[in-house]
Protein backbone atom coordinates (compact mmCIF):
# COMPACT_ATOMS: atom_id res chain seq x y z
CA UNK A 1 0.00 0.00 0.00
CA UNK A 2 1.28 3.77 -1.04
CA UNK A 3 1.13 5.55 2.04
CA UNK A 4 4.09 7.77 2.33
CA UNK A 5 2.24 10.76 0.16
CA UNK A 6 -0.61 10.54 2.69
CA UNK A 7 1.44 11.28 5.64
CA UNK A 8 2.80 14.32 3.56
CA UNK A 9 -0.27 16.44 2.30
CA UNK A 10 -3.93 15.44 3.08
CA UNK A 11 -7.85 16.87 3.00
CA UNK A 12 -8.89 19.73 1.11
CA UNK A 13 -6.13 22.67 1.11
CA UNK A 14 -7.34 25.52 -0.54
CA UNK A 15 -4.72 28.28 0.44
CA UNK A 16 -2.14 25.85 1.58
CA UNK A 17 -1.78 23.86 4.74
CA UNK A 18 1.11 24.32 7.96
CA UNK A 19 3.16 21.64 6.22
CA UNK A 20 3.72 23.58 2.55
CA UNK A 21 6.33 25.64 2.16
CA UNK A 22 5.47 29.15 1.35
CA UNK A 23 5.86 29.98 -2.65
CA UNK A 24 6.06 33.26 -4.59
CA UNK A 25 4.49 33.05 -7.12
CA UNK A 26 5.35 35.12 -10.54
CA UNK A 27 1.98 36.70 -9.95
CA UNK A 28 1.23 38.16 -7.16
CA UNK A 29 -2.47 37.95 -7.82
CA UNK A 30 -2.84 33.84 -8.56
CA UNK A 31 -6.45 33.00 -7.21
CA UNK A 32 -6.51 31.00 -4.25
CA UNK A 33 -7.21 27.48 -6.29
CA UNK A 34 -3.96 28.04 -8.43
CA UNK A 35 -1.80 29.38 -5.18
CA UNK A 36 -3.31 25.96 -3.47
CA UNK A 37 -1.36 23.77 -6.47
CA UNK A 38 1.58 25.89 -6.14
CA UNK A 39 1.82 25.48 -2.39
CA UNK A 40 1.07 21.81 -2.77
CA UNK A 41 3.79 21.53 -5.24
CA UNK A 42 6.27 23.28 -3.08
CA UNK A 43 5.20 20.88 -0.35
CA UNK A 44 6.13 17.33 -2.16
CA UNK A 45 9.44 18.83 -3.72
CA UNK A 46 12.30 16.46 -2.66
CA UNK A 47 10.22 14.37 -1.02
CA UNK A 48 7.87 12.66 -4.32
CA UNK A 49 7.50 13.03 -7.56
CA UNK A 50 4.73 13.46 -9.34
CA UNK A 51 3.13 10.98 -12.62
CA UNK A 52 1.93 12.68 -15.31
CA UNK A 53 0.64 11.40 -18.80
CA UNK A 54 -0.45 13.41 -21.94
CA UNK A 55 -3.92 13.83 -22.98
CA UNK A 56 -7.02 12.71 -21.15
CA UNK A 57 -7.23 9.47 -23.49
CA UNK A 58 -3.73 8.41 -22.33
CA UNK A 59 -4.00 8.84 -18.81
CA UNK A 60 -6.98 6.87 -19.11
CA UNK A 61 -5.07 4.09 -20.64
CA UNK A 62 -2.34 3.69 -18.23
CA UNK A 63 -4.94 3.55 -15.74
CA UNK A 64 -6.28 0.45 -17.44
CA UNK A 65 -2.93 -1.07 -17.44
CA UNK A 66 -1.81 -0.14 -13.91
CA UNK A 67 -4.57 0.61 -11.87
CA UNK A 68 -3.39 4.03 -10.68
CA UNK A 69 -4.11 7.58 -12.47
CA UNK A 70 -1.30 9.79 -13.05
CA UNK A 71 -1.62 13.01 -10.91
CA UNK A 72 -0.72 15.45 -13.52
CA UNK A 73 -2.37 15.88 -17.41
CA UNK A 74 -0.86 17.77 -20.41
CA UNK A 75 -3.25 18.98 -22.93
CA UNK A 76 -2.07 21.26 -25.81
CA UNK A 77 -3.95 25.10 -26.66
CA UNK A 78 -3.00 24.76 -30.34
CA UNK A 79 -6.13 23.36 -33.07
CA UNK A 80 -3.12 21.60 -34.37
CA UNK A 81 -5.05 22.02 -38.26
CA UNK A 82 -3.83 25.14 -40.38
CA UNK A 83 -4.93 27.86 -40.62
CA UNK A 84 -5.65 28.91 -36.82
CA UNK A 85 -8.97 30.03 -36.18
CA UNK A 86 -10.49 28.25 -38.19
CA UNK A 87 -13.73 26.27 -37.68
CA UNK A 88 -11.68 22.88 -37.25
CA UNK A 89 -9.11 24.51 -35.38
CA UNK A 90 -11.53 25.76 -33.01
CA UNK A 91 -13.70 22.55 -32.41
CA UNK A 92 -10.42 21.03 -31.26
CA UNK A 93 -9.10 23.70 -28.78
CA UNK A 94 -12.95 23.73 -27.44
CA UNK A 95 -12.86 19.79 -27.01
CA UNK A 96 -9.73 19.89 -25.35
CA UNK A 97 -10.81 22.99 -23.04
CA UNK A 98 -13.90 20.25 -22.30
CA UNK A 99 -11.03 17.16 -21.38
CA UNK A 100 -9.19 20.18 -19.07
CA UNK A 101 -12.34 20.52 -17.30
CA UNK A 102 -13.27 16.80 -16.95
CA UNK A 103 -9.55 16.43 -15.64
CA UNK A 104 -9.63 19.30 -12.87
CA UNK A 105 -13.48 17.90 -11.73
CA UNK A 106 -11.46 14.63 -10.79
CA UNK A 107 -9.30 16.38 -9.04
CA UNK A 108 -6.11 15.99 -11.41
CA UNK A 109 -3.52 18.94 -11.93
CA UNK A 110 -3.61 20.00 -15.26
CA UNK A 111 -0.48 21.56 -17.28
CA UNK A 112 -0.88 22.96 -21.16
CA UNK A 113 1.36 23.28 -23.46
CA UNK A 114 1.11 25.27 -26.88
CA UNK A 115 2.19 24.21 -30.07
CA UNK A 116 1.01 27.64 -31.79
CA UNK A 117 1.38 28.03 -35.70
CA UNK A 118 3.68 30.58 -36.57
CA UNK A 119 1.81 33.68 -36.87
CA UNK A 120 3.26 34.37 -40.27
CA UNK A 121 2.84 31.33 -42.10
CA UNK A 122 -0.97 30.35 -41.32
CA UNK A 123 -0.41 27.29 -43.65
CA UNK A 124 2.26 25.93 -41.73
CA UNK A 125 2.90 24.43 -38.16
CA UNK A 126 5.02 24.98 -34.72
CA UNK A 127 7.87 23.66 -36.60
CA UNK A 128 10.91 25.33 -38.60
CA UNK A 129 11.33 22.07 -40.91
CA UNK A 130 8.81 20.64 -42.81
CA UNK A 131 6.41 18.59 -40.46
CA UNK A 132 3.71 16.13 -41.35
CA UNK A 133 2.43 17.33 -44.76
CA UNK A 134 2.86 20.95 -43.82
CA UNK A 135 6.04 23.00 -44.94
CA UNK A 136 8.53 24.61 -43.10
CA UNK A 137 8.76 28.23 -42.21
CA UNK A 138 11.57 30.74 -42.27
CA UNK A 139 13.09 31.90 -38.85
CA UNK A 140 10.66 34.35 -36.95
CA UNK A 141 11.55 37.90 -37.70
CA UNK A 142 11.67 38.72 -34.00
CA UNK A 143 13.33 42.28 -34.42
CA UNK A 144 10.18 43.51 -36.16
CA UNK A 145 7.62 41.57 -34.24
CA UNK A 146 8.88 43.13 -30.75
CA UNK A 147 8.39 45.85 -32.13
CA UNK A 148 4.76 47.66 -31.42
CA UNK A 149 3.34 48.88 -34.46
CA UNK A 150 5.06 46.71 -37.36
CA UNK A 151 2.83 44.62 -39.06
CA UNK A 152 4.82 41.61 -37.41
CA UNK A 153 3.99 42.91 -33.79
CA UNK A 154 0.55 42.98 -34.81
CA UNK A 155 0.73 39.22 -36.61
CA UNK A 156 2.38 37.84 -32.88
CA UNK A 157 -0.69 40.14 -31.14
CA UNK A 158 -3.22 38.65 -32.91
CA UNK A 159 -1.76 34.92 -31.58
CA UNK A 160 -1.34 35.76 -28.41
CA UNK A 161 -4.86 37.61 -28.20
CA UNK A 162 -6.62 34.40 -29.79
CA UNK A 163 -5.39 31.83 -27.24
CA UNK A 164 -5.85 34.17 -24.47
CA UNK A 165 -9.90 34.58 -25.10
CA UNK A 166 -9.65 30.13 -24.90
CA UNK A 167 -7.54 30.52 -21.63
CA UNK A 168 -10.17 32.92 -20.23
CA UNK A 169 -12.46 30.65 -20.18
CA UNK A 170 -10.43 28.63 -17.80
CA UNK A 171 -9.69 31.42 -15.79
CA UNK A 172 -13.75 32.33 -15.16
CA UNK A 173 -14.19 28.33 -14.41
CA UNK A 174 -11.61 28.96 -11.81
CA UNK A 175 -9.37 25.82 -13.30
CA UNK A 176 -5.53 26.40 -12.30
CA UNK A 177 -3.54 25.86 -15.13
CA UNK A 178 0.64 24.71 -15.28
CA UNK A 179 1.24 26.85 -18.10
CA UNK A 180 4.37 25.77 -20.27
CA UNK A 181 4.35 28.25 -23.19
CA UNK A 182 7.53 28.06 -25.70
CA UNK A 183 8.31 24.68 -24.90
CA UNK A 184 11.55 23.01 -25.67
CA UNK A 185 12.11 26.99 -25.90
CA UNK A 186 16.06 26.38 -26.56
CA UNK A 187 16.33 23.58 -28.67
CA UNK A 188 15.86 25.60 -32.23
CA UNK A 189 13.37 23.35 -33.89
CA UNK A 190 10.13 25.81 -33.39
CA UNK A 191 9.38 29.36 -34.58
CA UNK A 192 9.87 30.92 -31.33
CA UNK A 193 13.62 29.71 -31.07
CA UNK A 194 15.64 33.00 -31.75
CA UNK A 195 18.69 30.59 -32.46
CA UNK A 196 20.92 33.91 -32.98
CA UNK A 197 19.51 36.13 -30.38
CA UNK A 198 18.04 34.01 -27.50
CA UNK A 199 17.18 37.29 -26.02
CA UNK A 200 14.47 37.63 -28.30
CA UNK A 201 12.52 34.95 -27.64
CA UNK A 202 12.99 35.56 -23.40
CA UNK A 203 11.77 39.12 -24.73
CA UNK A 204 8.68 37.13 -25.91
CA UNK A 205 8.06 35.27 -22.67
CA UNK A 206 8.35 38.33 -21.42
CA UNK A 207 5.40 40.02 -23.66
CA UNK A 208 3.45 36.76 -23.51
CA UNK A 209 3.51 37.37 -19.34
CA UNK A 210 2.66 40.99 -19.50
CA UNK A 211 -0.20 40.77 -21.74
CA UNK A 212 -2.02 37.63 -19.94
CA UNK A 213 -1.48 38.17 -16.39
CA UNK A 214 -1.52 42.06 -16.28
CA UNK A 215 -3.88 42.87 -18.95
CA UNK A 216 -5.92 39.71 -19.66
CA UNK A 217 -6.29 39.01 -15.39
CA UNK A 218 -5.27 35.57 -16.42
CA UNK A 219 -4.02 34.62 -12.70
CA UNK A 220 -4.98 31.12 -13.00
CA UNK A 221 -1.63 30.43 -14.14
CA UNK A 222 1.63 28.61 -13.18
CA UNK A 223 4.30 29.52 -15.57
CA UNK A 224 6.51 26.95 -16.08
CA UNK A 225 9.44 27.10 -18.29
CA UNK A 226 10.62 24.25 -20.06
CA UNK A 227 14.30 23.46 -22.03
CA UNK A 228 15.06 20.92 -24.39
CA UNK A 229 17.17 18.33 -24.12
CA UNK A 230 19.88 20.15 -26.10
CA UNK A 231 20.54 23.88 -26.51
CA UNK A 232 22.12 23.79 -30.11
CA UNK A 233 24.31 20.79 -31.61
CA UNK A 234 26.43 17.90 -29.97
CA UNK A 235 27.16 16.54 -26.75
CA UNK A 236 28.23 19.57 -25.48
CA UNK A 237 25.03 21.31 -25.86
CA UNK A 238 23.10 18.91 -23.61
CA UNK A 239 24.52 21.43 -21.04
CA UNK A 240 25.37 24.21 -22.77
CA UNK A 241 24.64 26.63 -19.61
CA UNK A 242 25.05 29.67 -20.57
CA UNK A 243 23.78 29.78 -23.86
CA UNK A 244 20.17 28.09 -22.09
CA UNK A 245 20.34 31.08 -19.85
CA UNK A 246 20.28 33.56 -22.63
CA UNK A 247 16.88 32.28 -23.21
CA UNK A 248 15.36 32.30 -19.87
CA UNK A 249 13.02 35.25 -19.07
CA UNK A 250 14.22 35.77 -15.62
CA UNK A 251 12.77 34.45 -12.42
CA UNK A 252 9.98 36.74 -11.69
CA UNK A 253 8.50 35.20 -14.81
CA UNK A 254 8.66 31.84 -13.97
CA UNK A 255 7.28 29.50 -11.34
CA UNK A 256 8.68 26.08 -12.23
CA UNK A 257 11.47 25.58 -14.89
CA UNK A 258 12.19 22.20 -16.21
CA UNK A 259 12.89 20.09 -19.34
CA UNK A 260 12.23 17.62 -22.07
CA UNK A 261 14.29 14.51 -22.52
CA UNK A 262 14.18 11.71 -24.46
CA UNK A 263 16.56 8.92 -24.71
CA UNK A 264 19.58 9.59 -27.35
CA UNK A 265 22.55 7.64 -27.40
CA UNK A 266 24.24 10.20 -29.58
CA UNK A 267 23.74 12.73 -26.86
CA UNK A 268 24.53 10.45 -24.25
CA UNK A 269 20.96 10.26 -22.55
CA UNK A 270 20.25 6.67 -21.13
CA UNK A 271 16.51 4.98 -21.26
CA UNK A 272 14.25 5.84 -18.11
CA UNK A 273 15.30 2.43 -16.63
CA UNK A 274 18.71 3.35 -16.33
CA UNK A 275 19.31 6.88 -15.84
CA UNK A 276 17.59 9.64 -14.20
CA UNK A 277 19.20 12.65 -15.77
CA UNK A 278 21.11 14.01 -13.52
CA UNK A 279 23.22 16.73 -15.41
CA UNK A 280 20.41 17.72 -16.83
CA UNK A 281 18.74 18.64 -13.42
CA UNK A 282 22.42 20.28 -12.74
CA UNK A 283 22.17 22.25 -15.45
CA UNK A 284 18.99 23.43 -15.09
CA UNK A 285 19.56 24.30 -11.84
CA UNK A 286 22.35 26.58 -12.99
CA UNK A 287 20.21 28.20 -15.38
CA UNK A 288 17.37 28.79 -13.23
CA UNK A 289 18.62 29.09 -9.58
CA UNK A 290 15.81 28.00 -6.86
CA UNK A 291 12.92 26.83 -9.03
CA UNK A 292 11.09 24.07 -9.32
CA UNK A 293 12.34 21.38 -11.29
CA UNK A 294 10.26 19.21 -13.38
CA UNK A 295 10.71 16.58 -16.25
CA UNK A 296 8.34 18.09 -18.42
CA UNK A 297 8.25 15.53 -20.89
CA UNK A 298 9.81 12.06 -21.29
CA UNK A 299 9.70 8.75 -22.42
CA UNK A 300 8.42 7.17 -19.31
CA UNK A 301 8.95 7.52 -15.89
CA UNK A 302 12.38 7.14 -14.33
CA UNK A 303 13.19 4.36 -12.02
CA UNK A 304 11.50 5.43 -8.81
CA UNK A 305 13.80 3.58 -6.58
CA UNK A 306 17.11 5.40 -8.34
CA UNK A 307 15.24 8.84 -7.72
CA UNK A 308 14.72 8.57 -4.43
CA UNK A 309 18.04 7.10 -3.73
CA UNK A 310 20.36 8.77 -5.56
CA UNK A 311 18.27 11.15 -6.89
CA UNK A 312 17.61 13.80 -8.82
CA UNK A 313 14.11 14.26 -7.15
CA UNK A 314 12.12 15.92 -10.23
CA UNK A 315 8.93 17.42 -9.28
CA UNK A 316 6.78 16.07 -11.43
CA UNK A 317 8.25 13.55 -14.82
CA UNK A 318 5.62 13.53 -17.91
CA UNK A 319 5.75 10.68 -19.83
CA UNK A 320 4.16 11.69 -23.47
CA UNK A 321 3.22 8.26 -24.78
CA UNK A 322 0.76 6.06 -23.36
CA UNK A 323 1.19 2.42 -23.36
CA UNK A 324 3.16 1.48 -26.27
CA UNK A 325 6.95 0.02 -27.56
CA UNK A 326 8.64 3.59 -25.56
CA UNK A 327 6.49 3.40 -22.52
CA UNK A 328 5.93 -0.46 -22.12
CA UNK A 329 2.91 -1.22 -19.95
CA UNK A 330 4.90 -3.88 -17.67
CA UNK A 331 7.26 -0.66 -17.18
CA UNK A 332 3.98 1.43 -15.95
CA UNK A 333 3.21 -2.00 -13.72
CA UNK A 334 6.35 -1.06 -11.71
CA UNK A 335 6.42 2.82 -11.64
CA UNK A 336 3.58 4.25 -11.16
CA UNK A 337 2.50 2.22 -8.22
CA UNK A 338 5.79 3.03 -6.71
CA UNK A 339 5.81 4.75 -3.07
CA UNK A 340 8.12 7.59 -4.11
CA UNK A 341 5.24 8.32 -7.33
CA UNK A 342 2.15 10.39 -6.20
CA UNK A 343 -0.76 9.41 -8.47
CA UNK A 344 -4.14 11.18 -8.82
CA UNK A 345 -5.63 8.87 -5.42
CA UNK A 346 -3.21 10.90 -3.28
CA UNK A 347 -3.36 14.28 -4.27
CA UNK A 348 -5.42 16.55 -1.82
CA UNK A 349 -8.81 17.99 -3.33
CA UNK A 350 -8.08 21.30 -4.89
CA UNK A 351 -11.56 21.31 -7.01
CA UNK A 352 -15.22 20.69 -5.24
CA UNK A 353 -16.55 17.02 -6.02
CA UNK A 354 -18.54 15.85 -8.88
Amino acid sequence: MKTLSALLFTGLVLGGSDTATAATPADADLIPEARAVLDYLHSIYGKQTLAGANTLKLADAIRDVCGRSPAIVAFDLSGWNSPPWGDNYQSVVKKTLGDVATWWRRGGIVTMQLHAINPLNPEGSAWLAPHGRKAGSPPFPFAAALRPGTPEHAALMRELKGHADWLTQLADARVPVLWRPLHEIDGGWFWWTDKDTPENTAAYWRLMFDYFVKERKLHNLIWVYSAAVSSGVGQEAVTAVERRRRFYPGDAYVDIAGIDIYPSEKLGIGPPQTDTYPTSHTTMQQVAPGKLLALCECEALPDPTAMATRGPRWLYCLPWWGPQKQHPPEWIKQTYPHEFVITLDELPRFAPAN
